[in-house]
């Protein structure tokens, strides 16, 4: 850091603490990805375990009942 009168001139190195590879911002972008694929899998698993557009009646699985004679 260099001062020239009321002006302070900083170096790019100081101010990133010297981080240059970009790692956090991979592992960021990466996990934001991971959580969005994760989220989309359950939501996508679970509605092709429901038929929603044409959903069976309840007795459909249900035995029949026996008859009296």
């Amino acid at each position: 850091m260099e001062r020239e009168g009321d002006e302070v001139h900083i170096d790019t190195e100081e101010v990133s603490g010297g981080d240059k590879d970009r790692s956090l911002g991979k592992m960021l972008v990466i996990g934001t990805l991971l959580a969005i694929a994760l989220l989309s899998a359950v939501w996508i698993s679970g509605a092709l375990r429901f038929n929603h557009i044409n959903p069976a009646p309840p007795e459909a699985g249900a035995p029949p009942e026996p008859t009296v004679t």
